[in-house]
C-alpha cells in the first residue's frame, strides 16, 4: 500500500504544485520510489512533467490513479476551490501538507481549507505550508498560526529560483528540504 501526502489548499497560485514537485524530488533524491498523482483538472503537474521531459519520478493524471498507487509513496496536487476533491485527497493520504501563500489576505483563505481538512475527517499528520514569503512576513505568520495552536511545518522564501522552476527537475531542494522535514521523514 502506498504512503500518501496530499497537497492541499482551496486557493490557487499558492504553491500547491510546485510544493507538490520539489516534495516528489526530494524523495526520488533519497532514493524512494515516489510518483505524483496529478487531480487537478488543470494538470499543472502534468505540464511540469512534460515540459521537463525526463523526471526522476512519473507523473500520473487522475484517470491513472491505480497506476500511480503502486509505487511506495504517492504525492497529490489537487485542484484549487475544490472543497470535495480536497477532502477525497485528505481521505486518501496519511498525511497533508496545506499550502498558503504568506500574507494577510492568504491567511484569511486558509480558513476554508482548513474547514474542508476538518470536514474531510481526516485524522493523520498535517501542518501548513507557508509559501512566498518576503521580508520578516514568513516568522510573523507562523508565529501567529502557532499562537492558534495551527501546525506550521515551514515557510519557504519568494525567491525567483521558484518562479523559474516550471518545466525543470528541481535540484536545490534546501528550503524545501528543510521546511517538509517533518512530512517527509
Amino acid at each position: 500500500m502506498a504512503e500518501v501526502i496530499s497537497v492541499l489548499s482551496r486557493k490557487g497560485g499558492v504553491g500547491k504544485t510546485l510544493t507538490t514537485m520539489y516534495a516528489a524530488a526530494i524523495l526520488a533524491a533519497r532514493g524512494r520510489d515516489v510518483a505524483v498523482l496529478d487531480k487537478d483538472p488543470e494538470g499543472s503537474a502534468g505540464a511540469w512533467a512534460r515540459a521537463a521531459g525526463d523526471l526522476p519520478f512519473p507523473v500520473y493524471p487522475e484517470g491513472k490513479q491505480a497506476q500511480a498507487m503502486k509505487h511506495a509513496v504517492v504525492v497529490v496536487d489537487t485542484p484549487p476551490n475544490d472543497p470535495k476533491a480536497l477532502g477525497d485527497a485528505a481521505r486518501m493520504a496519511g498525511r497533508v501538507v496545506v499550502v498558503a501563500k504568506c500574507n494577510a489576505l492568504e491567511a484569511d483563505r486558509l480558513v476554508p481549507t482548513l474547514d474542508a481538512l476538518a470536514a474531510s475527517g481526516f485524522a493523520g499528520k498535517w501542518g501548513i505550508l507557508l509559501t512566498q514569503a518576503r521580508g520578516g512576513l514568513g516568522r510573523e505568520m507562523q508565529a501567529a498560526l502557532e499562537e492558534e495552536d495551527l501546525p506550521v511545518f515551514g515557510v519557504i522564501p519568494h525567491l525567483i529560483k521558484f518562479e523559474r522552476a516550471f518545466g525543470t527537475l528541481p535540484d536545490d531542494l534546501g528550503e524545501y528540504e528543510a521546511a517538509l522535514a517533518e512530512v517527509l521523514a
